[in-house]
């Protein structure tokens, strides 16, 4: 009967573990499927030929015509609300946007002195959801006319809790590797933009870009929420150190973030309810640690100096152009494994617990 019941054990945590390992490399594996059936069919992209003005020359970026107006002087067509889709789209639809974009997803208007911004996506196992992204953002920032942009999927590698903070420093870091962008705007991969008068720019203060949200009924989660999709200047972002690389899992780093730009004596601007508009993909959200969150927040002011983009600890595994964005994955250091964290995990260790004290018991059983 005991060894029955070690048998039994021993395969659930076995069945357990295989999944949880399966989960994990299918998601994996389903985010480069995606990048290599973007890059094969899209290919003849790699025939074209791109220069730059020699104002922006130094960097692989693009120009297609002569530029001739001023950005400033440039108006929108169609302003305001778009048709938001949570359909991925097709090869063909892809392939279309893909012509209107230089290499590693830049795109340049056709006028002069545009506003140079690196989106930075933060991103781990969201393979379903990238699609939809790149299938509306591009549309909606080129329908903007004035902006000079490239996006950027920061890809976590490794097999630590997520760490959204620490791979919105890489990506500040990375891009300005590519080009001296002066807008950072970091943005959930999961957030579609519903106006185009929500414009990606920066001003000369930090901008709350996601002000109404649907799955908050068209509010924002809490009066002081800086999260989801915001905007800071290069200089504003380096003045705070960047975001602290200690929030392993989810939440707490859109506080810090804020408390840090309220601390430089920076207000945080909004758009109207009416314009800052945001549809969000569906998907299970994780859980937040409380706890965890609050502990480090109370230290924000005084470890802010010591603790963000000079203390980043990561390896580049690539960095490579794709026809719709620039591909940056890396392992990120110092933080806990995922499956030390995970429930799953939990249960693997409840259930080896009651096996060693099934054991224990029958042994002092079979002393009496």
């Amino acid at each position: 009967m005991e060894k029955s019941i070690k048998c039994y054990l021993c395969i659930i945590c076995c069945v357990i573990i295989f999944t949880a390992l399966h989960m994990s490399q299918t998601s994996s594996q389903r985010f480069n499927e995606f990048m290599q059936m973007m890059e094969y069919n899209i290919n003849p992209l790699e025939a074209k030929s791109w220069t730059l003005p020699t104002e922006m020359s130094g960097t692989t970026h693009f120009v297609t015509d002569i530029i001739k107006e001023e950005c400033s002087n440039v108006t929108q067509e169609n302003r305001g609300r778009v048709n938001v889709s949570q359909k991925a789209p097709t090869l063909a639809e892809m392939w279309k946007i893909a012509e209107s974009l230089g290499p590693g997803g830049e795109y340049l208007p056709d006028c002069q002195n545009p506003h140079h911004v690196a989106i930075i996506v933060p991103y781990r196992d969201r393979a379903e959801q990238l699609p939809v992204f790149l299938g509306h953002i591009h549309p909606f920032l080129i329908n903007q006319r004035i902006i000079h942009y490239r996006i950027y999927i920061v890809n976590q590698a490794d097999k630590n809790e997520f760490n959204r903070a620490s791979l919105m420093n890489v990506g500040f870091t990375e891009a300005l590797k590519d080009f001296d962008w002066t807008c950072f705007i970091f943005h959930d991969v999961d957030h579609l933009p519903e106006d185009t008068r929500n414009l990606y720019s920066c001003p000369d203060q930090p901008r709350m870009m996601a002000v109404a949200v649907d799955k908050w009924n068209y509010t924002m989660l809490y009066k002081s929420y800086f999260g989801g999709v915001v905007a800071l200047r290069k200089e504003h972002f380096e003045k705070i150190n960047g975001v602290s690389n200690k929030f392993w899992g989810w939440g707490g780093e859109d506080d810090d973030m804020r408390r840090r730009v309220v601390k430089h004596g920076m207000n945080i601007t909004k758009y109207a309810k009416d314009i800052a508009r945001y549809t969000t993909i569906k998907h299970k959200q994780a859980k937040k640690n409380n706890q965890r969150t609050t502990k480090i927040l109370k230290e924000t002011n005084r470890r802010w100096h010591s603790d963000g983009l000079n203390t980043l600890d990561y390896k580049l595994l690539s960095n490579k152009s794709m026809p719709h964005f620039t591909n940056i994955t890396v392992e990120l250091h110092g933080g806990c494994i995922v499956m030390c964290q995970s429930s799953n995990s939990v249960l693997i260790f409840s259930l080896i617990f009651s096996l060693l004290n099934l054991t224990r018991w029958k042994k002092r059983v079979s002393e009496l």
